[in-house]
C-alpha cells in the first residue's frame, strides 16, 4: 500500500502540473524519492524497533525527533528553492509541500499501527 499511494501521487501529481519545467520535474522527484526512501526506512525501522520492549515504550519521542530531522534535511535540500535564492514561483514552492504531507499521512498511519500492536 506504501508503495502503491506514493507511486500514484508521484504520477499524478507531476500529470497534473502539466507544465514541463524539466527543473522543476526533476527537483520533484528527488523531493518525492528523498520522502519515499526516509519514510520507509522509519516504518522498517519501527517494525524492527518495536519488538524490542525498551525501545517499544520510546517510539514515539523517537519518531517525533525523526519527524524533525526530516523536516530539517529535506529543507536544507531544497533550501535555494524554498527560500526564494532560485526564482521559483509561489504555486511551485507550495507543490513541493504535497510529497511532505503524503508520506507523513502514510508514516503516521503505519507507525500507528506498529505501535497499536501491542
Amino acid at each position: 500500500m506504501f508503495i502503491l499511494v506514493g507511486t500514484a501521487s508521484f504520477f499524478l501529481h507531476e500529470f497534473l502540473l502539466t507544465d514541463n519545467n524539466l527543473g522543476f520535474n526533476s527537483l520533484l522527484k528527488k523531493a518525492y524519492i528523498f520522502h519515499f526512501i526516509f519514510s520507509l526506512s522509519v516504518i522498517i525501522s519501527f517494525q524492527l524497533l518495536s519488538k524490542n520492549e525498551k525501545v517499544f515504550v520510546q517510539l514515539g519521542f523517537i519518531y517525533i525527533g525523526l519527524l524533525v530531522f526530516k523536516i530539517a534535511a529535506y529543507t536544507a535540500m531544497c533550501y535555494p528553492q524554498l527560500m526564494g535564492d532560485q526564482y521559483l514561483p509561489r504555486f511551485y514552492r507550495a507543490s513541493l509541500l504535497i510529497p511532505v504531507f503524503v508520506f507523513l499521512g502514510l508514516e503516521v498511519f503505519f507507525v500507528s499501527k506498529i505501535m497499536q500492536r501491542r
